[in-house]
C-alpha cells in the first residue's frame, strides 16, 4: 500500500513550528535512541546527516520526520516523485500512531494506486522550520520537492562540505587576525625601543654636550685667569739689576729641556721673584708646577718669600728647574 500524497491524515497532533516536542528538551542519549528508530523504520535508505537534519527540525520526533519524508506534496513543477520501497510492516510508529483498535484506522485515506510498498519522498516542511545555514536544494527537497535520495545524499553532503569550507575560510581569516595583531604588536614594541634607545642617546649627548660646555667655560676661566696673572707678575717684576750696582748676584737657571738662562737679582729680592720671572719668560713650563733646586748641596727652594741671602744664593749660583713629581 501507498500513502497519497497530501492526502494523509492522522489523529495524532502534527507538530507545528519545529514539531510537537518542541518545547520538550531532548537529551543527546535519547536523540540517539530515535535516530536509530528511524534509520530502522527507512531501512537504512537515508544517509545519516540527512535523518539528523531531518529529526533535527521536527525537534527528534520520529513520526513526525517519517510523515514529513514520505507524505509531503509535491512541489517542484516538472520533476518526477523519487520513491523507495519500503514495506507498511517497518513503519513501525510512523503509521501505528494513526490505526485505531482494528489495525486500520486512516490508513485507507493514505491510499492511492501507485505499486505496492513505495512511497513519495518529501516532507512539506515549512522553511522557517529549518535550519538558516541549510543547504538550498536540501531545503527545497525537505519543504516538498521530489529528488532522488542520492540527490539528497550528495545535497547533504555538499552542505557538510561547505560547512567545512566555511569553518576553514574561518579559521584562516582568525589566524590572520592574529598574526596581524602580533605583528602590529612587535611593530610597536620595536618602535617604542627605538624612541627609548633615541630618547637615551638624546639624554647622554645633551649631558655631554653640557659637560663639554661646562668644561670649555672653566678652561676659558683659567686661562684668563692664567693671563691675568702673568700680566700681574710682568707689572710687577723688578728690573734687572745694573752691573755696578751693590747686592747684585746674577744667576744661572737650567730649565728641564737643557736650556739655560742668565738673569741678574738683587740679594733682598725674594725666591718669589725668581719664580716670577720664570712663570714670565720660559714658555715651555708655563702652567705647569715646579720647584728650584740647587744640586751640591741639593736643595730645594719652596718659600718664595725668603730672600736670597736667607735662602744661602750667592753671586754666580746655579738653580735647577725641576718639574714636580705630583704632576
Amino acid at each position: 500500500y501507498v500513502p497519497r500524497q497530501g492526502d494523509r491524515t492522522s489523529k495524532r497532533q502534527r507538530p507545528q513550528g519545529g514539531g510537537a516536542m518542541a518545547d520538550m528538551e531532548v537529551s543527546d542519549e535519547r536523540k540517539d535512541e530515535m535516530l536509530m528508530q528511524f534509520l530502522s523504520m527507512t531501512d537504512d535508505r537515508v544517509d545519516l546527516d540527512v535523518a539528523q537534519n531531518l529529526l533535527s527540525v521536527v525537534n527528534w520526533d520520529v513520526q513526525a520526520a517519517i510523515e514529513q519524508l514520505y507524505g509531503g506534496p509535491m512541489s517542484r513543477p516538472g520533476t518526477a516523485g523519487a520513491v523507495l520501497d519500503f514495506p507498511p510492516e517497518q513503519m513501525g510508529v510512523g503509521l501505528g500512531a494513526g490505526m485505531d483498535d482494528s489495525g486500520m484506522g486512516d490508513v485507507d485515506n493514505m491510499m492511492h494506486d501507485a505499486s505496492p510498498h513505495r512511497h513519495h519522498i518529501g516532507s512539506g516542511l515549512h522553511p522557517g522550520m529549518m535550519p538558516p545555514d541549510m543547504d538550498e536544494d536540501l531545503q527545497f527537497a525537505l519543504a516538498g520537492g521530489n529528488v532522488s535520495e542520492e540527490d539528497l545524499i550528495q545535497q547533504a553532503l555538499k552542505a557538510s562540505q561547505q560547512e567545512e569550507d566555511n569553518r576553514q575560510r574561518s579559521s584562516l581569516r582568525e589566524q590572520q587576525e592574529m598574526e596581524l595583531r602580533e605583528s602590529i604588536l612587535m611593530d610597536q614594541m620595536r618602535e617604542q625601543t627605538q624612541r627609548e634607545e633615541q630618547q637615551q642617546i638624546a639624554e647622554v649627548q645633551a649631558v655631554e654636550e653640557k659637560q663639554k660646555a661646562e668644561d670649555e667655560r672653566k678652561c676659558a676661566k683659567e686661562e684668563q685667569r692664567v693671563a691675568q696673572e702673568l700680566e700681574a707678575k710682568k707689572s710687577a717684576l723688578p728690573s734687572e739689576p745694573a752691573a755696578d750696582e751693590p747686592g747684585r748676584l746674577a744667576l744661572m737657571l737650567r730649565l728641564p729641556g737643557g736650556k739655560r738662562l742668565q738673569r741678574a737679582f738683587r740679594n733682598g729680592e725674594t725666591i718669589g721673584v725668581v719664580y716670577d720671572y720664570l712663570d714670565v719668560t720660559c714658555a715651555e713650563i708655563s702652567g705647569q708646577k715646579y720647584h728650584l733646586v740647587s744640586t751640591h748641596p741639593r736643595k730645594v727652594f719652596q718659600d718664595r718669600q725668603q730672600t736670597l741671602t736667607d735662602a744661602g744664593i750667592g753671586n754666580q749660583f746655579v738653580l735647577m728647574v725641576e718639574l714636580s713629581a705630583d704632576l
